[in-house]
């Protein structure tokens, strides 16, 4: 090859090469740190990106409750706590529970004793139980309630017709004091051995056929409601119904609570007239009624921050249905803060059965600073399936502001994390 054939060369000193190197890696260095600030939220050109601006319009902004790209309530304020401390909460369904919860340690079971329903009744509900909690428990002695009734013996209607409370102050001054009456009519149930005038209470208000509801009145002394309410009676069958009045209000923690009663046997009142007949009963504390019971289980994982609530059994639920003699029964969960509903979920539902056996857990994500501060909402409901309408048959509440049982278990839950407490609680009214 001659010497006008020799290929081109360009001969790099030291300081050549090192320039060239510098350049490739500022280059690399580049491109991953334009990666990194586009996909890692830590860095602390993420929020100049371009790339991220679209993204975080559409992303909506999760709240205290709430799974992802879910909006929900978020409490007033959390005063130990700044906004951006939220953290979302979701809900899954035992089927849903992922096996990289590490720290379950299911095995482990401690069940509370307590007494059981079968004890003799008290004379009081049992959301008087005394605890932390102090919720609308009692009206003032002098409290009463006026009413009218009136019975057409052309139509076969019964009239009742809620006029006032009187004298009525709550006990709790954190109350929402917001009352509203619940009208209850019960039918005894024809028994060649049952006679006029010797039934007890207990069997008077055993078998509920109509209940109707006033409005609430908020921030009311002395409410007055005016509200009239009619129902079919047979006159031949009028004696054998009782009437029971629940003056209700809300507590601290938005329970429905019940706070006096009336109670009155149609069989003594004189129907001869058609006007009104006049009513001003003094309030009664509320009368004990066996709802039946519910064994629940709870659980706390503190790595995941999961807390779940296993709906175990329930047992000698009310009778929802008289003509099957039969319940049809499912149970709601409801995550509560500061009163507000934060996420709910409920069991499948367990039909013809008075002592059903659910055997589901639900699971929330439950920070851990926020464990003290959430409580939880337990409603058993009776699905009329012919008629496609839902009654309450009874709630309780689980948490460290309510009744014995329900503290304790909660306590016990937040001091023996990764174990199931198990426990029975009977349900309210």
């Amino acid at each position: 090859m001659s010497a006008a054939e020799q290929p081109f060369v360009i001969e790099l000193d030291a300081f050549d090469k090192l320039a060239i190197i510098a350049a490739a890696f500022a280059f690399l260095a580049f491109v991953v740190l334009i990666l990194v600030c586009s996909l890692s939220p830590f860095c602390c050109l993420y929020d100049l990106c371009p790339f991220n601006h679209e993204e975080k319009k559409a992303a909506p902004t999760a709240a205290y409750g709430a799974t992802e790209g879910v909006r929900l309530y978020r409490p007033s304020i959390i005063k130990d706590k700044p906004p951006g401390y939220w953290h979302t909460m979701g809900t899954l369904k035992e089927s849903d529970m992922s096996d990289s919860l590490s720290d379950a340690g299911t095995g482990d079971v401690i069940e509370l004793k307590h007494e059981r329903v079968t004890k003799t009744p008290s004379k009081y509900s049992s959301s008087s139980s005394t605890g932390s909690v102090s919720p609308t428990l009692y009206v003032h002695q002098d409290g009463r309630l006026s009413f009218t009734l009136m019975y057409d013996r052309v139509d076969s209607n019964l009239s009742i017709k809620i006029q006032q409370l009187t004298n009525f102050s709550a006990t709790d001054p954190d109350g929402a004091t917001a009352p509203y009456i619940k009208v209850r009519l019960y039918r005894v149930p024809k028994n060649f051995f049952t006679f006029r005038g010797k039934l007890g209470k207990d069997n008077s208000t055993q078998n509920l056929v109509v209940e109707m509801q006033t409005k609430i009145q908020r921030r009311s002394d002395d409410p007055i409601f005016n509200e009239l309410f009619t129902t079919h009676i047979d006159q031949h069958d009028i004696a054998n119904y009782t009437l029971k009045l629940l003056v209700c209000d809300f507590d601290r923690y938005t329970r429905h609570v019940v706070v006096g009663e009336v109670l009155l046997n149609l069989s003594k009142v004189d129907w001869l007239t058609q006007t009104e007949v006049l009513f001003d009963e003094p309030l009664q504390p509320p009368m004990e009624e066996n709802l039946g019971e519910v064994n629940i289980s709870l659980m706390f994982l503190p790595t995941a921050e999961k807390l779940t609530i296993t709906i175990v059994k329930a047992q000698g639920l009310k009778i929802m249905d008289p003509q099957r003699n039969t319940t049809d029964s499912f149970i709601k969960v409801v995550l509560m803060y500061d009163g507000r509903q934060m996420k709910k979920a409920k069991t499948t539902l367990r039909a013809g059965d008075v002592n059903p056996v659910f055997n589901e857990s639900i699971t929330f994500d439950v920070p851990l600073y926020q464990l003290d501060k959430v409580y939880l909402s337990v409603s058993v409901i009776h699905h009329d399936m012919e008629k496609d309408k839902k009654h309450l048959i009874g709630r309780l509440y689980l948490g460290t502001h309510f009744d014995n049982d329900a503290r304790e278990q909660w306590t016990e839950m937040t001091q023996n994390p990764r174990k199931q407490i198990m426990c029975w609680h009977r349900l309210q009214s």
